[in-house]
């Protein structure tokens, strides 16, 4: 089978290549997926560029974890599923996967039904990203009737995350640039505010929780009461923690998304009803990887950039 492979740290054009390798063969719980589409995030890049582990995310020269496809074949211990169903996964996260080939070895604990609303492109494009706000909004809290902050709301995760926290009942604000704004209140958005306008961040009223997805950023000091919590994706330094401690922020929390077929599926229970969708922001085949990881180090992109493995699925 053909797929992609890390020959080292480095950038995008002198790293990576697509070889010829063996087909694997599905283990005990485990199924072979035959791949449509898969997802890039900005941990894929990183990742690349570092060739080694970041902490407990591990390291592959063969890469990949957001995937959708066709199951080709079911391991043995294996309940639930069968040839022909159509699935999507955020496979085995934050350990080794290997989705960006024409063929995937997913654990069944990990997978979810593709929704029919969404595309193979959407669905490969969306767990790690969908996850992450899901996780999020749940550590945070979220529930009806709250008012929340999501900090970068067209980005990948910022852009599920206010459509997810309003699935929730949730009043959402966030920021991006004027360009995006139609774009965020068409996702749900209540109030949406320019990150660069001082004065309009300044006055945003307090909230109930702040979803970070841009690196280092502090929320606006107006939005913080006692007891708004904030959960970061990127990281805060120690005397940004410090800060929102200060400012009366509970509970100040960094989170690391893990696979979870489960919330998966109930994301999907949500997409069929169409509560959420994923908006793709370009799509290159698997032989323009170099490409697509490229568009993604930009930091420009909105919503998700996807891989496309065979079109046909």
């Amino acid at each position: 089978m053909r797929s992609a492979k890390y020959s080292g740290p480095g950038s995008t054009a002198d790293v990576i290549s697509i070889v010829e390798i063996e087909t694997p063969t599905p283990g005990p719980g485990q199924v072979l997926l035959r791949v449509g589409a898969a997802g890039l995030n900005p941990v894929d890049v990183k990742i690349r560029a570092a060739a080694h582990d970041f902490g407990v995310i591990r390291y592959s020269d063969l890469p990949g974890w957001d995937v959708a496809g066709v199951i080709a074949e079911v391991g043995p211990e294996v309940a639930g599923w069968a040839p022909g169903d159509r699935v999507h996964a955020l496979a085995a996260f934050p350990d080794i996967a290997h989705t960006l080939a024409e063929y995937a070895l997913v654990s069944a604990s990990d997978l979810a039904p593709i929704p029919s609303t969404w595309s193979t492109a959407q669905a490969g494009a969306a767990p790690l990203a969908i996850l992450t706000a899901w996780q999020a909004l749940d550590a945070a809290g979220v529930r009806d009737g709250q008012r929340v902050l999501v900090l970068g709301g067209a980005g990948g995760v910022g852009h599920l995350a206010i459509q997810l926290a309003v699935a929730r009942g949730a009043e959402v604000v966030t920021t991006g640039s004027p360009a995006k704004h139609e774009l965020l209140r068409g996702w749900g958005a209540a109030e949406v505010v320019d990150y660069r306008d001082e004065q309009g961040l300044a006055a945003i009223a307090p909230v109930d929780a702040v979803i970070v997805t841009v690196d280092a950023t502090l929320p606006p000091r107006g939005a913080v009461r006692e007891g708004t919590s904030v959960i970061t994706i990127t990281g805060l330094s120690a005397a940004q923690t410090a800060q929102l401690g200060e400012w009366g922020a509970s509970p100040v929390q960094r989170i690391l998304v893990h696979a979870d077929g489960a919330e998966l599926s109930e994301i999907a229970t949500l997409a069929e009803a169409g509560r959420v969708s994923v908006h793709l922001d370009s799509s290159y085949p698997l032989d323009e990887l170099a490409a697509a990881q490229e568009r993604v180090e930009t930091g420009r992109s909105t919503g998700k950039v996807a891989v496309i493995v065979d079109p046909e699925i």
